[in-house]
């Protein structure tokens, strides 16, 4: 499921929240997400980066606000989604990329408490509070909610202790929700992609160099890098009501 561009009008008429959506996969999806005729609300921990994707949503043609938020913040993370609410007129899909990714190379042994706490507070708290804060608006029988999660976790392990603990946890955290909020008739899907060429993933490249990882092993991640645009693309598509007959963990290069 990659290297489709969505269709124009795919999202008319519904509202998208993108939250992590200042860089990389989640800049990607505001962009695709305005293409195929959404509102969309940029939410980021950057605020800078937020008005930005947000000014290129609006230079796209689409209606967009943005909004900073700190995911592991509740009364934030509460605040902003009724303050989007409120902007949209109402939510029809929230799409959580945020999230970091430490600790790459780093032998459990050494490997920090006070860092394994803040991997899995961003990865694995955020989303649940926005989960938490989001069902309130997502309207009965058409609302959607995607959790950005990675192979990482689900189908092999991670260069990183915290990181792949957090991204198998948001998985069973997402099956959860959907058992839960299926009957309201809310979609809930974990998007699971493989490695992709954003400044979060270059960036843990380089640790896991500094942190004595093969350099030739290394390389050859770099060399396989996935484009973002093409999870983007998955990711519109899921907020649509076309894919209403898609259920649970979705896959992509």
């Amino acid at each position: 499921m990659t290297g489709v561009a969505p269709a124009a009008g795919l999202l008319t008429g519904r509202r998208v929240v993108v939250i992590g959506g200042a860089s990389g996969i989640g800049l990607a999806t505001v962009r695709a997400a305005a293409a195929a005729g959404a509102a969309v609300a940029v939410l980021d921990a950057d605020a800078d980066g937020a008005a930005g994707a947000a000014a290129q949503a609006r230079a796209a043609g689409a209606s967009a606000c943005a909004h900073a938020v700190d995911v592991t913040r509740e009364t934030q993370v509460a605040d902003v989604l009724d303050a989007v609410a409120a902007d949209l007129g109402g939510i029809d899909a929230v799409l959580h990329v945020a999230g970091v990714m430490s600790g790459q190379g780093t032998d459990v042994t050494d490997l920090p408490l006070e860092l394994w706490q803040r991997v899995i507070e961003v990865n694995l708290t955020g989303p649940f509070l926005v989960a938490k804060h989001a069902v309130r608006h997502l309207a009965d029988g058409h609302g959607v909610l995607v959790l950005v999660g990675s192979k990482a976790g689900v189908l092999t392990g991670s260069g990183s202790v915290p990181y792949g603990a957090s991204k198998g946890g948001l998985h069973g955290l997402a099956l959860t929700l959907a058992r839960q909020l299926g009957p309201r008739g809310i979609r809930v899907h974990t998007l699971c992609p493989g490695d992709i060429d954003t400044p979060l993933m270059r960036r843990s490249l380089d640790e896991a160099r500094a942190n004595g990882t093969d350099g030739a092993q290394v390389a050859r991640i770099e060399a396989a890098l996935g484009r973002p645009e093409d999870v983007a693309s998955v990711l519109t598509l899921l907020a649509a009501p076309a894919s209403a007959g898609i259920a649970g963990t979705v896959y992509t290069g």
